[in-house]
């Protein structure tokens, strides 16, 4: 197992670990309260919700089924942020920007979608059949982060949680 696990590292192309670091500095600007734009605020999902898709149907195929459990995914993954509530900290100022508090939250799913895509391409050259599995668990990443953009979007300034006030200065 362990020559298994040392051999699929030293084969991973460079350009895979320079995404991490890309992946992990984009996590850790999310870990201090910051203030976007609407705009910034949705960079993220929509980038991120196009390389999913591209991922599953680049590596499966643009097959009905594929797209479907994409959008099952998708769908399942925007549903469990009614329950994760993400972010937690929102609150939107008079300028139309959105002050969010730091969180960890970001970085575990940036991560999680990482080494999703990592383990699905290496468990796929073994196992082909894994597709419709892969495909949605690519759609449920998507969906958490579109529904955290969207709770952002929903904020305003009525619901800000009291104490709140040191990260929505505009810091």
């Amino acid at each position: 197992m362990t020559y298994f696990a040392l051999s699929l590292l030293q084969h991973t192309p460079m350009w895979v670990w320079a995404i991490l670091a890309l992946l992990v500095a984009l996590g850790a600007m999310q870990l201090r309260d910051h203030v976007l734009t609407r705009q910034r605020l949705l960079v993220q999902p929509v980038a991120l919700g196009a390389l999913s898709l591209y991922a599953a149907v680049s590596t499966f195929g643009p097959q009905t089924g594929v797209l479907l459990a994409w959008a099952l995914g998708a769908a399942l993954g925007a549903a469990l942020n009614r329950t994760l509530r993400l972010p937690r900290q929102v609150r939107r100022q008079a300028d139309g920007r959105f002050a969010i508090g730091g969180s960890w939250a970001p970085m575990a799913l940036l991560m999680t979608i990482f080494w999703l895509r990592y383990g699905i391409n290496a468990s796929l050259a073994m196992v082909p059949a894994l597709a419709g599995i892969a495909s949605s668990l690519y759609g449920a990443a998507t969906g958490l982060l579109a529904a955290r953009a969207w709770r952002a979007l929903q904020q305003d300034q009525s619901n800000a949680h009291a104490g709140s006030a040191s990260w929505a200065a505009g810091t």
